[in-house]
């Protein structure tokens, strides 16, 4: 079997999974929608992944859950029966592991601090000014810009995970993971919003005829590092725009967010997820 095969059905099983949260995912189910053997399509999914598939199955629904809280007055009984669990008991304890705070205090403002350490890149820069809030920093830095194989993604930006799921099978993954965000997800509706999760390359690799190349330019940056749940970060947007941008004397130049992942989300407890946000090149 070719390794394209291989890819459009994992593709299949990744759409599957993100369309299908509230169903039935069982193990027999996925590997219906595999089309592998059902004796070995799940050493491949994880052999190519790095985590099981009912693991990612319990990553996204728990995702998806902190999503519901932060975003919505639903109950905790109904975030729990959305997220697949059978009670608020075993959610909570579920939720308590993955996130290290209850369901409850994670509604009410239990977003973990950031804190300000040095940014990695994989460019060199100078760094020009550093400007401080009680949980965010943000650093001006001069940085070369990098090659990047992306997957297109259109709609919510908490979906984009299939993207780089693709980018992964056909790219790998030792290198820096990179998202650009085309749209504010409070102007545009969620089934509009346009993304591409990429991988740094270098100059002379091939990119899949699948994947498209995209580039990040040279120039000045405003890099925000955040530290936590995906699902929280956008108070620190609200922060970055709100009050770092109007008071620093910048301008920003015509160019999407990008989101750079120093970390692995499959191998991460949400709340240790680290990304620097690329407020785009400034003027």
């Amino acid at each position: 079997m070719r390794a394209e095969q291989y890819q459009r059905q994992l593709d299949a099983v990744t759409d599957y999974i993100y369309t299908h949260l509230d169903d039935d995912l069982s193990l027999e189910t996925l590997a219906h929608v595999s089309g592998f053997s059902r004796y070995h399509w799940h050493r491949i999914y994880r052999a190519v992944r790095g985590e099981t598939a009912a693991q990612t199955v319990r990553r996204l629904r728990l995702e998806r859950a902190a999503a519901m809280l932060t975003e919505t007055s639903w109950p905790v009984e109904r975030i729990a029966w959305k997220a697949g669990f059978t009670g608020t008991e075993v959610f909570s304890r579920a939720f308590l592991r993955a996130y290290r705070t209850t369901p409850s205090r994670f509604r009410i403002g239990g977003r973990p601090a950031s804190i300000d350490s040095p940014v990695t890149s994989c460019g060199s820069g100078s760094t020009s000014s550093v400007s401080q809030d009680p949980g965010w920093a943000v650093r001006v830095e001069t940085r070369r810009g990098y090659r990047l194989a992306v997957s297109e993604h259109r709609g919510s930006y908490m979906d984009i995970g299939r993207a780089f799921s693709r980018v992964r099978d056909r790219v790998g993954s030792g290198s820096l993971m990179v998202a650009i965000y085309e749209d504010d997800p409070d102007a545009v509706p969620p089934a509009d919003l346009r993304s591409a999760a990429g991988t740094v390359v270098d100059p002379g690799t091939k990119i899949p005829h699948d994947l498209a190349e995209r580039m990040v330019p040279d120039g000045r940056y405003a890099i925000m590092r955040y530290i936590g749940p995906y699902s929280s970060m956008h108070a620190a947007y609200r922060w970055l725009y709100g009050q770092w941008l109007p008071n620093s004397g910048e301008e920003p130049r015509d160019h999407p967010i990008i989101e750079e992942y120093l970390n692995d989300p499959a191998t991460t407890p949400p709340v240790d997820a680290v990304t620097d946000i690329l407020l785009l090149p400034l003027l």
